[in-house]
């Protein structure tokens, strides 16, 4: 234990000799030091490979109560200097009363951390959540410190081990010994806003019990509770190998051989992997890594919370492409995963239907009171697909008009057969429609947005077939000479259904939709993304007549009714109501977008644009034939600087003002270097050989 008469040269002197000599080959030692010692003498001895690092101690700071000291009072700049020279270790046993929850702690952790990123902390005793309620409370004020790991010493109660798991994954938790604290019989408790050491010593002389008093060891004791943790968060046993060992390994890779520390396939040898087992890589075409820059991209995310995603490897990114538009609060959202917990505790599907289904339904028809009945999918293609089965059971008819993306189902490639182009502007251009039925060929007919006569066209293609309309009611632009309104008059004097596709808009452009903004009343509005942020869900919201024609097809699915995505959805709303999500998202958005018009203004030969809502900002090169080349290296150089971005920046309620402006800032240094590219004339040799796809091109 470290006391301040003790002799640290002879300790240090000591312990490296013991490392030395029966230390294994991956055995590092830490240097005791205290403010008080001469910083090149610790250089010295930090630079002659003896040591990995520094421990230090609040009994060295020069005040009388050590234990409400400051971390620089025993932990001075110059320690952390030099730590961030060597890519050293520091060991720190931060104090004062409410340790990480105390807001000077927080303070001054992440001021170091971020000035000196090159050296790791590691927070002993979870840092010090000796009281699992500051755990509860201050561990997440470390979550974006990516050179902060904890471990898990004395820590004697199960909850301080879940905070940590929760706020910062399996990846930044240590196990740690402490002996010989270990060998000791007893454990710490939290009480209020304290903690108690209980152990033998503290029952009073002759206490008799109704239970026995045998004390546990605090060494077995502590890893009882962190098994119990685990067990709770369901990690598996690469995650807790991770924990007694990985994670050791990756904070003093600098300091081990490189063969010795464990790693991750990179994100272009994982997507290349995945598409020899899987077909086309993944489910969702948005996230083929060729969309962004097959070269680099990181491709697969180990753990995601609010904006932030961790990649295989470990590495921190702040994303800005929203889950490809599906995430409106963040990732992880704490009031989301809650109510999705508490469902999945108490199951969640059997034999019987989930109540939630019913108090869904009721918030939902009081959110559309022209709507009299809902149905539920697990997806927005399938919701789609729901919807226009449902429109044409209820005219009998099977012609459907379109403008907008609405997914892969037949009903919406079958524009494509016999007619190659028929998606373009809809979809990716070119799209082959093969295993599309050829007999569904005519029955779905696109449309321009904010053009009647194209609409009006695609009208009289259908003639007396015509069942619906299906729009998306905007995504890049709002209406103009009140579009919608003059396509669902068109529509319903036709003998038509009206259906608005909101599964992206929803919540997004207006609450619960962007029709809400429009005055205009659908038959049919479709949710999905946003509705269950992250979780699989989709809903059909409709007019009673229509809807009752569902009775007469067969629409049935087993996992339509599991009770995961009511009480994601049911979450969503009530959290989207009680703080206004729909107007902090556009107000956030807004501003997003006037400053990345400025910034187009600052770079002129990058030639961006800038349009789209305000909630999904869209920026893009005009390059011509140069543009996806540029768009790629943008991709790209924001990754440098730790960011996942896309053509569209989809805006959510973790997005602060301070997120917003780290994305601006790294934004303008990756178009000054794009634009010394373009000016040189070497946008072609900066890409590489790398695949470059256009992706998506819709029409509005």
């Amino acid at each position: 234990m470290p006391h301040p008469t003790a002799d640290r040269d002879a300790i240090n002197e000591w312990l490296a000799d013991e490392v030395a000599a029966h230390g294994s080959d991956l055995s590092r030692s830490l240097l005791l030091a205290s403010p008080e010692d001469d910083p090149e003498r610790i250089a010295v001895a930090l630079r002659s490979g003896r040591y990995c690092g520094i421990k230090v101690y609040h009994c060295y700071s020069r005040r009388t109560d050590t234990m409400n000291a400051r971390v620089e009072e025993f932990a001075p700049e110059w320690m952390w200097e030099l730590l961030h020279e060597i890519h050293g270790v520091l060991l720190l046993h931060i104090v004062r009363d409410r340790a990480m929850a105390d807001e000077t702690n927080q303070r001054d952790v992440r001021r170091l951390c971020r000035a000196y990123p090159q050296a790791t902390l590691i927070l002993a005793h979870i840092g010090r959540s000796f009281n699992y309620r500051h755990a509860r409370e201050g561990l997440n004020s470390l979550v974006d410190l990516d050179n902060v790991v904890v471990d898990t010493s004395a820590i004697c109660e199960t909850e301080s081990f879940a905070a940590a798991l929760k706020h910062l994954g399996p990846r930044r938790v240590l196990w740690g010994s402490d002996f010989a604290v270990s060998e000791l019989r007893g454990r710490c408790i939290s009480t209020g806003d304290r903690f108690f050491w209980l152990h033998p010593e503290t029952l009073s002389e002759g206490f008799a019990a109704p239970t026995a008093t045998d004390f546990t060891l605090v060494g077995i004791e502590s890893l009882l509770c962190l098994r119990e943790a685990c067990d709770d968060a369901g990690l598996n046993s690469s995650d807790v190998n991770d924990i007694f060992l990985g994670n050791a390994l990756r904070a003093l890779a600098p300091h081990l051989p490189k063969a010795t520390v464990p790693t991750q396939p990179d994100g272009p040898a994982a997507w290349a992997h995945a598409k020899s087992v899987i077909s086309r890589g993944t489910g969702l075409l948005s996230k083929h890594a060729e969309l962004f820059d097959a070269q680099g991209w990181p491709s697969y995310f180990s753990r995601c919370s609010g904006s932030d995603v961790w990649d295989l490897q470990g590495r921190r990114y702040l994303d800005f492409a929203g889950g490809i538009g599906a995430i409106l609060l963040g990732y992880a959202d704490p009031d989301v995963n809650a109510a999705v917990r508490r469902r999945l505790s108490l199951g969640s599907y059997c034999t019987l239907v989930n109540p939630q289904e019913v108090e869904l339904a009721e918030q939902l028809l009081a959110l559309h009171p022209w709507a009299g009945k809902v149905r539920y999918a697990r997806g927005g293609g399938d919701a789609m697909m729901m919807s226009v089965r449902i429109a044409r059971a209820a005219t009998g008819k099977s012609g459907i008009a379109f403008c907008g993306y609405h997914g892969w189902h037949d009903w919406y490639l079958a524009a494509n057969l016999g007619e190659s182009s028929a998606l373009d502007g809809h979809l990716i251009p070119g799209l082959e429609p093969h295993g599309v039925p050829r007999e569904l060929k005519g029955t779905s007919v696109p449309f321009r947005y904010n053009d009647l006569e194209s609409f009006e066209t695609a009208l009289a293609k259908l003639g007396h077939n015509f069942a619906a309309v299906v729009m998306e009611p905007m995504r890049s632009q709002r209406p103009q000479d009140d579009f919608v309104a003059k396509v669902a008059a068109r529509c319903r004097a036709a003998g038509g259904v009206f259906v608005v596709d909101e599964v992206t808009s929803g919540l997004r452009y207006g609450f619960p939709g962007a029709m809400s903004t429009l005055g205009v009343e659908p038959d049919m509005a479709v949710y999905a993304k946003a509705m269950s942020n992250g979780f699989p869900f989709g809903a059909v919201v409709g007019r009673e007549t229509i809807m009752d024609a569902a009775k007469s097809s067969f629409i049935s699915s087993s996992y339509w009714t599991d009770g995961v995505g009511p009480a994601a959805a049911l979450a969503v709303l009530n959290k989207a109501q009680e703080i206004n999500l729909t107007a902090l998202i556009n107000e956030r958005g807004g501003r997003l977008q006037a400053s990345l018009r400025e910034l187009a203004a600052r770079h002129p030969a990058c030639r961006l644009k800038v349009s789209g809502m305000p909630a999904t900002p869209f920026m893009s090169f005009d390059l011509g034939s140069e543009s996806s080349l540029a768009q790629t290296l943008y991709v790209r150089a924001m990754q440098s600087r730790g960011f996942l971005v896309m053509s569209y920046s989809y805006i959510m309620l973790a997005h602060d003002d301070e997120r917003i402006a780290s994305l601006l800032a790294a934004s303008d240094q990756s178009m000054t270097e794009i634009s010394e590219i373009i000016e040189a004339g070497k946008l072609a040799e900066a890409v590489g050989k790398t695949a470059v796809n256009k992706g998506f091109t819709r029409l509005n």
